[in-house]
């Protein structure tokens, strides 16, 4: 359907609704030829409608029926639906028109990306981030004790692999944290969660990459005990950071994610 086409008639409908309503509230009656005229004029936004849809909707028919005794005035009953039947069309129209803006929409954002900003509230993302199949998110807690583990276990692991890497604490700008992570993540093409100490931030940044379709790898160190939510999803435990570069590697060749 095309959008502005629709819009156009509806806005020609509306008008000629909006005529008829004005006419019949400052009228005491409504002549017999007026209201023919009206369902001349109604007939011919039907088969506007009709063609734009490619419907085949019926037109109105003018009976005796919808005159008063003496033939010379509609009954009040008969405008009133009348009026009803306009207002009808006009909420399909306007209920197409929003269906059909709904799906233009939808096919505009791609899959790897936010349908909704969770801080906005917009529509999608707006910085429009671009896919990149063989980079990887990392989110594991900031802490001294964890460097090794990345440093050592992560970071060659992946490299090893061919991914590109990204964590949030490499990345020195004046973006908002949240903005940075979710730009990220929607870009990635598969995020490692290590869910050691069970750190808040991280279990976000897991429901995100979850939320957004991406591959994910959990980590988690020997210390840390296992959540019960988790206990059905596959996860790398490790005790040290050579452990960890052996077990990473080799679920990120066993799988082959990129």
């Amino acid at each position: 359907m095309d959008i502005k086409k629709a819009q156009a008639f509806l806005f020609e409908i509306k008008s000629f609704k909006q005529k008829l309503e004005i006419h019949h509230n400052d009228s005491e009656y409504i002549y017999a030829d007026t209201y023919q005229e009206w369902i001349k004029e109604y007939n011919d936004l039907l088969r506007k409608y009709n063609t734009l849809y490619e419907l085949d909707v019926s037109l109105m028919t003018y009976t005796s029926a919808d005159l008063s005794s003496s033939k010379k005035t509609a009954r009040n009953v008969a405008v009133d639906v009348f009026i009803a039947k306009i207002s009808e069309l006009i909420k399909n129209i306007e209920d197409n028109i929003e269906q059909t803006k709904k799906e233009q929409y939808e096919k505009k954002i791609m899959p790897h990306q936010m349908r909704k900003c969770f801080k906005l509230g917009s529509e999608c993302c707006t910085l429009n981030p671009e896919y990149k199949r063989n980079k990887a998110f990392i989110a594991m807690p900031f802490a001294p004790e964890y460097a090794d583990s990345y440093e050592y276990g992560i970071k060659p692991a992946l490299s090893e692999s061919g991914y590109e890497h990204f964590r949030a604490d490499g990345e020195l700008n004046n973006k908002d944290i949240m903005c940075k992570i979710c730009f990220q993540l929607q870009l990635c093409g598969l995020a490692i969660i290590n869910i050691s100490a069970l750190n808040p931030n991280v279990m976000l940044e897991l429901g995100m990459a979850y939320g957004l379709g991406k591959p994910v790898i959990i980590l988690k160190d020997g210390s840390t005990t296992q959540i019960s939510d988790l206990g059905c999803i596959e996860f790398v435990e490790y005790h040290n950071a050579y452990e960890l570069h052996q077990k990473l590697y080799k679920a990120l060749n066993q799988k082959n994610f990129l």
